[in-house]
């Protein structure tokens, strides 16, 4: 469905943090996110609850779209037929360097992480966190297991053995750019080293 851009226009989680979960393997870590706005990203649905969620790869949504129609936050895609087919909301995507200030459309950035972060933006949030954001193998790719024969991994036909080299290289377009919010990595032992780094306790509601 296609979303009057009035709504991401408004900022609607004006000032307020955000966090946006990678699916990296400390994300198995983490279990307070307690006074955060939470942007989700493929499989994480089924771990957290989320305000905001995206999957980019439209491989991703022929085998889980179904499930996505369950999920309880604002769902965006990129591709006008798959936001129809799976009554998400509808954004268009751009190839450009950096994020777009421009509510009416987000940057792509090769990955699904990279346009939840773009949307974060758009929502308005100040700090945007970053967790998850392994960007380097430590025994598998991702945070959850026993999604196929092999642990860690998608299946088969999901299943990516690229490096994160190309990632990383369109992150650094991000950390170069004026105009953004702060963007702060609380991943332990993260690869992506071109933003700051703090704790995520730091930034959490305590109980």
């Amino acid at each position: 469905m296609t979303v009057s851009h009035d709504y991401l226009s408004s900022k609607p989680f004006q000032g307020e943090i955000g966090v946006v979960l990678g699916t990296g393997p400390s994300l198995a870590e983490v279990t307070n996110l307690d006074g955060l706005r939470v942007f989700g990203i493929n499989n994480t649905y089924r771990d957290f609850e989320l305000d905001v969620w995206t999957a980019c790869d439209p491989q991703w949504w022929d085998v889980y779209g179904w499930e996505t129609r369950y999920i309880e936050a604002d769902r965006w895609h990129w591709d006008e037929d798959i936001a129809q087919r799976y009554g998400a909301w509808y954004i268009e995507g751009r190839w450009c360097d950096g994020l777009s200030l421009d509510p009416s459309y987000i940057h792509y950035g090769h990955s699904s992480g990279y346009q939840a972060l773009n949307l974060a933006v758009h929502y308005g949030c100040n700090p945007i966190l970053l967790v998850g954001y392994d960007m380097r193998y430590n025994g598998q790719r991702h945070y959850f297991k026993d999604l196929s024969d092999m642990p860690g991994e998608y299946p088969v036909q999901l299943r990516k053995w690229s490096t994160f080299e190309g990632l990383i290289q369109c992150y650094e377009t991000i950390s170069k750019q004026q105009g953004l919010p702060a963007i702060i990595n609380c991943t332990p032992g993260s690869a992506l080293q071109c933003f700051p780094f703090d704790e995520l306790s730091n930034f959490c509601r305590q109980s």
